[in-house]
């Protein structure tokens, strides 16, 4: 499968400077580590499209747009809910998208998780991505894998699937000595640089099994200081706790639970020499695509998208993790 463009994607719908509305809000704020700022960058410097994201409260504009014939296109992502709160959400928002569709309106939709991570209303969440799925002229993965997997799961015309790669984050290098004394200062660790230092960032939850990870390396008594830098969504809480408890009982484990200031990423993956991960289910992963950015060592599991990643060290079962993590230690200590 060729990978595209949003531009040619876009044009290939016969839409040329219009307006792409964007649904969620693009966080312009953080330019160096925002998946969505990122992914329409290029456009937004361009002129050739106009690019207005939207938060819920600002669905109606798309409709509006169409109905008072103006071009334009909607480029939707994450089509999910978890609570009551964003179940009531999506009641406003699906309405939207049916007009938007019903008054002639081009859809693409870009598909970025099989099932919700919170593993709610997954027969709801089925049928809602299906739907999409039918009335979308043009359906976006971030791999050839991740293309197969829509395009089963949700029974979609292969011919409207597209690749269009995941994108880049800019990477800001500092050398690890001054990163490991940065953290130390800043959030009163005491990591030793002496000592090998492994990374598992990103959100805190629960199909990240981060809480596994710490607790296989304490089993396996392995040589190794474990950063965990990540946020705390709502329904993660438990999980958050439990690796809050293995945290606190181990001197090795540094956690900072809480969202990572845009400049205080690459201190992070400046004092790691790997990073850990330990999803159970996943289409892509933004956090492993910001490793490898950092040209980082990773080590993940042999699942979905990321059996595409030649520069990773994946593992199937806990033996291969463990011997993944032993042989990185050994590199650190005989380069």
């Amino acid at each position: 499968m060729k990978n595209q463009s949003l531009s040619d994607i876009y044009s290939s719908l016969g839409i040329m400077n219009a307006t792409v509305y964007v649904v969620p809000k693009i966080r312009a704020d953080f330019p160096a580590s925002d998946y969505l700022y990122l992914l329409y960058e290029q456009l937004i410097k361009d002129d050739k499209y106009h690019i207005k994201s939207l938060s819920i409260f600002g669905h109606f504009r798309f409709v509006l747009s169409l109905f008072f014939q103006q071009k334009c296109l909607l480029h939707y992502h994450w089509v999910e809910f978890q609570g009551i709160k964003s179940f009531l959400g999506m009641l406003y928002k699906l309405p939207c998208i049916y007009l938007f569709n019903l008054l002639g309106g081009k859809i693409v939709w870009t598909v970025h998780n099989l099932e919700p991570h919170g593993g709610k209303f997954l027969k709801t969440h089925l049928r809602i991505h299906k739907w999409m799925g039918k009335i979308s002229d043009v359906v976006l993965a971030h791999s050839e894998t991740a293309a197969e997997l829509v395009i089963s799961k949700f029974d979609i015309d292969k011919e409207k699937v597209k690749f269009v790669p995941h994108p880049k984050f800019p990477a800001a290098f500092i050398n690890r000595e001054q990163s490991v004394n940065f953290l130390n200062s800043t959030f009163h660790w005491n990591i030793n640089p002496a000592r090998p230092i492994a990374l598992i960032m990103g959100n805190i939850a629960e199909y990240k099994k981060v809480d596994h990870l710490l607790e296989l390396v304490e089993k396996y008594d392995l040589d190794l200081q474990v950063i965990v830098a990540g946020s705390v969504k709502k329904g993660d809480e438990k999980m958050a706790t439990r690796v809050e408890k293995l945290a606190s009982s181990n001197p090795d484990y540094y956690l900072n639970a809480q969202f990572i200031e845009e400049e205080h990423i690459p201190y992070f993956f400046g004092a790691s020499d790997f990073c850990l991960f330990n999803f159970d289910k996943i289409l892509t992963s933004g956090s492993v695509e910001m490793a490898l950015s950092y040209k980082k060592d990773v080590i993940a599991p042999r699942i979905s998208s990321l059996k595409e990643l030649d520069q990773a060290f994946l593992f199937s079962n806990k033996k291969e993790l463990v011997t993944l993590i032993r042989s990185s230690i050994f590199t650190f200590y005989n380069e």
